[in-house]
């Protein structure tokens, strides 16, 4: 399957049923976040069928559960009862107790994770010994999950200040640009591109959404309807991203074309990525007759405002849009302003 869709439960369980009668792997996208970090929220799994492979402690399978649902989780351990193999399978980040699967609910087993364009094998030694480290520390995910999420947040946090500072000398941005800047390249997002995309905004990350993978990937599909998500990618990685939509003259004050959410991964700042997604922008507004861009920006935000004047964007009036973002700023303590920048149809 060359472009893998998200399924639902019932297709992917449907789908996997056959997986030992056709004799052939399956890929679908991973849903949720039990499996974290090995598995993260739109990874592409692809699950093969057992044949006569022995399952073994440690190894990633799919399941079907006793309320038919397809579940991928890694066996913990396994026994016998009377005399017939028990396997208990539990999600890495899950709190609670593991489930007793029996073989014949054991559907395949998990050989290859594809993570922003990186696929790693999980039918090697390496893995093998990463599998049952996972497996082993199983029955203290209660405990270790918590801390390794603070440890992690803590060394990300360090990480981006010492980059914060190298990123601002000028030496920095240039070599940057020389290094790395002609093997960045900028499209219109695809529904191939969800997953980087949602990794990009944290989206998996937001409790309230339950399946934002998903939700972005239908959006991907129709951009004429629901606005240009435009990208920067490196290799298949999404490292920048901005929106492009347009309201009509109806919803004055907010009528034209405008910018939302201009986002750039911290690792890649510095290498003009903001600038060529505005450009790419207005660009594009220009082919369908704007004659001008718009975009929110808070007043404070030094570098924000640097990127947009620098890319000839200017403040504007628009005082009833004025009067909302006055209201807005008393809640918020910080005010938004309007900046436009005029273009060629």
């Amino acid at each position: 399957m060359k472009n893998p869709i998200p399924l639902s439960n019932s297709s992917l369980l449907k789908l996997s049923n056959s997986l030992s009668k056709r004799s052939a792997s399956i890929r679908f996208r991973a849903k949720g976040f039990s499996m974290r970090p090995f598995i993260q929220d739109g990874d592409l799994i692809t699950v093969s069928p057992l044949l006569n492979y022995p399952i073994r402690v440690g190894d990633v399978v799919l399941f079907k559960t006793v309320d038919d649902q397809a579940i991928v989780h890694r066996v913990i351990r396994k026994t016998k009862i009377n005399g017939e193999t028990v396997f208990f399978i539990k999600g890495d980040a899950a709190f609670g107790q593991p489930e007793e699967v029996d073989t014949e609910r054991i559907l395949g087993r998990a050989t290859a994770i594809e993570r922003n364009g990186l696929k790693r094998k999980l039918d090697t030694k390496s893995y093998r010994i990463i599998g049952l480290l996972f497996a082993g520390l199983s029955p203290f995910s209660q405990w270790i999950y918590p801390i390794g999420s603070k440890v992690k947040h803590k060394g990300h946090r360090l990480l981006s200040i010492i980059l914060e500072k190298l990123q601002s000398l000028k030496l920095y941005g240039f070599l940057a640009k020389k290094l790395v800047e002609d093997n960045i390249h900028y499209q219109i997002a695809t529904p191939d591109d969800a997953s980087s995309l949602s990794l990009l905004y944290r989206y998996n990350q937001q409790p309230d959404s339950a399946n934002p993978t998903n939700a972005l990937y239908e959006q991907l599909k129709n951009p004429e309807d629901s606005g240009y998500w435009l990208v920067a990618k490196r290799k298949d990685m999404v490292i920048g991203g901005v929106t492009l939509t347009k309201s009509e003259e109806s919803d004055y004050p907010h009528a034209g074309w405008w910018l939302f959410g201009m986002k750039v991964n911290w690792r890649y700042r510095r290498m003009a990525i903001g600038e060529n997604l505005t450009k790419m922008a207005a660009d594009i507004a220009a082919k369908h007759g704007a004659i001008e861009i718009k975009l929110l920006v808070f007043e404070d935000a030094k570098p924000a405002n640097n990127l947009y004047r620098k890319s000839g964007f200017r403040h504007i009036p628009v005082p009833e849009l004025d009067e909302e973002l006055q209201e807005e700023a008393k809640k918020t303590s910080r005010l938004r302003i309007i900046l436009a920048k005029d273009i060629k149809s």
